[in-house]
């Protein structure tokens, strides 16, 4: 546990007023003056007998020089010090300036009376003086106190406000990321290719392809075995008349999978409810194409 600091002495006090206290001294008497009503009442009677010696000449040598350099450099500073030193010259005029009015007859008082002297209501009036200005700071400080307060909880609402919504904003961000990594997992329905083999004497039926409405691309996967040609095309011919009614752009084979594919996408308007075969060809530059393999189909529309 760490020990409890020192209170502050008068000299370090005064030292504040002057603004000579070390920065590390400064910040803890102000954070304590806030809080230490006790502490607060001794730093404004330290600074009040600052600002009376001040006025009655009293102050010297570096004291007064720190008192002018710094504490005057406040204009509420300068305003209480002039304030002091014309009330001291309002009641220490010299007695010479009293003798010189003229004075009023002397009247009996009643005994019962208690006399007034001039002293005592200056002592009065400057007692009714150095209250006024505690109050006055003492309500300063407090007002001071409560706008802080008041910055510190309308920072910290807008704090929390935002720390929440940074917090939802990851959530959606994350749950957005993790929906499209999903998307991208499942492969559409539409895109799934049918895997022809070529036509062999017989071997199982002929596979049925069914049209949906709406469709614009037939996706078929046509499986051969290696070749070696770089590229490969196809085309489509109707069976009734042994003419071909399409035929693809050169495509290159995936070498991926166990056996070699070509991957085409049959245009779904040409397609009828009738059988179909498709052709596969090889392409070697220089020298016509080669056949490779026939696949047959037939096409139900929905």
């Amino acid at each position: 546990m760490s020990q409890p600091r020192e209170p502050f002495s008068d000299d370090q006090l005064v030292s504040y007023v002057l603004g000579c206290l070390p920065e590390e001294d400064t910040e803890r008497l102000e954070e304590l003056s806030i809080i230490d009503d006790e502490l607060s009442t001794r730093l404004r009677l330290v600074e009040d007998d600052l600002v009376d010696a001040y006025a009655a000449g009293t102050l010297s040598g570096e004291r007064r020089q720190r008192f002018e350099s710094f504490y005057l450099a406040s204009p509420r500073r300068r305003r209480k010090a002039a304030f002091a030193k014309g009330f001291l010259a309002k009641i220490d005029r010299p007695e010479s300036r009293l003798s010189a009015v003229p004075q009023p007859a002397i009247v009996p008082r009643p005994a019962s009376r208690r006399r007034v002297f001039p002293w005592a209501q200056a002592v009065a009036a400057a007692l009714f003086v150095s209250v006024s200005v505690l109050v006055l700071q003492h309500v300063s400080l407090r007002r001071d106190l409560d706008i802080a307060r008041g910055q510190i909880t309308a920072v910290t609402e807008r704090a929390n406000t935002a720390s929440a919504e940074l917090d939802q904003q990851r959530k959606a961000a994350a749950t957005a990321t993790q929906a499209l990594a999903d998307a991208r997992a499942v492969r559409p329905l539409s895109a799934i290719a049918l895997v022809l083999r070529p036509q062999t004497r017989g071997v199982g039926p002929t596979p049925i392809i069914s049209v949906a409405p709406g469709s614009r691309s037939v996706p078929l996967d046509l499986e051969f075995e290696a070749v070696g040609s770089a590229s490969y095309d196809v085309a489509l011919k109707d069976p009734a008349t042994n003419r071909i009614i399409w035929r693809s752009a050169p495509v290159a084979p995936n070498r991926e999978r166990l056996a070699p594919v070509v991957s085409i996408g049959l245009p779904a308007a040409l397609l009828k409810a009738q059988h179909y075969a498709l052709d596969l060809f090889a392409l070697h530059a220089g020298a016509p194409p080669d056949f490779v393999a026939t696949y047959a189909f037939e096409v139900a529309r929905q």
